[in-house]
């Protein structure tokens, strides 16, 4: 069903669904000064694909426990995200079996991703990812991750030395942000296109307003209509990860009504997989007066 499902497609449309709880907590927690709390509310995520051939095609749902543990690493959404340990499910969005399973190991986020601990990975598995016969790619960042544009390369296999994709992104020094689309270019190691992964900007005031208060995100997944459909499950692996990576909390804004204070992140700052968030705020400074 992957297999026919991706035979032939030339683009896919992926839509992060609207989390209502998500957005009201974190409404809640920012308007009482406790932005922190905010994330109690956090949801696991879930999306629906799209193909122009089919219409809906794909349902994807992450498996992450809400407050985890693994050794001394706290690996639950509300801890860590988006660097939690999670599992993304897969299903045929008609007959509603499971066709793909993307694992994610817990990660230090957003640092220099010198050694495996910092760097991002994923495995992905076709089926229902139970059989290690199952494994179609493997996906990390390459040591030092790009340098000033976030890089992925992806294998067939995670002990493979010779990667046969490479995802490169087209912005340098800065990613995120919803003034323009964010393009990633997907080419084999000669150097050939087979590829695009490009978040949307919103286009919308409605969308907008969703993106600052939540996560509702929007892909499109452009395709070489002839290249093997294990590489085109790779790519829409390779999304998903850069979603989380980068676009988890993009634009995020907090409107702190306690003491009257608001804020907005522009965009990240990158090196090296580094993430530096740069902010806009204002209000809040003013100086209180003393009776006398």
């Amino acid at each position: 069903m992957l297999r026919e499902a991706l035979i032939g497609t030339e683009k896919l449309v992926i839509k992060q669904k609207i989390e209502l709880l998500e957005i009201a907590g974190q409404n809640l927690a920012n308007a009482v000064g406790m932005e922190s709390f905010g994330a109690i509310a956090e949801t696991a995520n879930k999306y629906d694909v799209f193909s122009t051939e089919s219409g809906l095609t794909f349902r994807v749902e992450e498996k992450s426990a809400a407050i985890g543990c693994e050794g001394c690493c706290p690996t639950g959404r509300i801890c860590c995200r988006p660097n939690h340990k999670l599992r993304l499910n897969v299903y045929d969005a008609e007959e509603d079996t499971e066709v793909m399973v993307i694992d994610r190991p817990c990660k230090i986020g957003q640092c220099c991703a010198c050694c495996k601990i910092c760097s991002q990975e994923m495995t992905v598995y076709m089926g229902d990812g139970s059989d290690e016969d199952q494994r179609i790619a493997y996906i990390n960042q390459p040591f030092m991750a790009g340098g000033f544009s976030p890089a992925l390369q992806i294998m067939d296999r995670d002990n493979d030395e010779d990667p046969s994709m490479f995802i490169k992104s087209e912005n340098a020094c800065c990613i995120g942000g919803l003034c323009c689309d964010h393009t990633f270019t997907i080419t084999d190691p000669d150097g050939v296109e087979m590829g695009k992964i490009v978040k949307e900007r919103p286009e919308t005031l409605a969308q907008l307003a969703t993106e600052l208060t939540g996560d509702a995100d929007i892909f499109t997944l452009q395709l070489q209509k002839d290249i093997d459909f294990e590489k085109k499950a790779a790519m829409l692996a390779s999304l998903h990860l850069l979603d989380y990576m980068f676009f988890e909390d993009e634009g995020q804004a907090t409107f702190d009504l306690a003491n009257m204070q608001c804020s907005y992140k522009c965009c990240d700052i990158y090196c090296c997989g580094c993430l530096c968030p740069c902010k806009c705020a204002c209000g809040g400074g003013g100086k209180e007066v003393e009776d006398t």
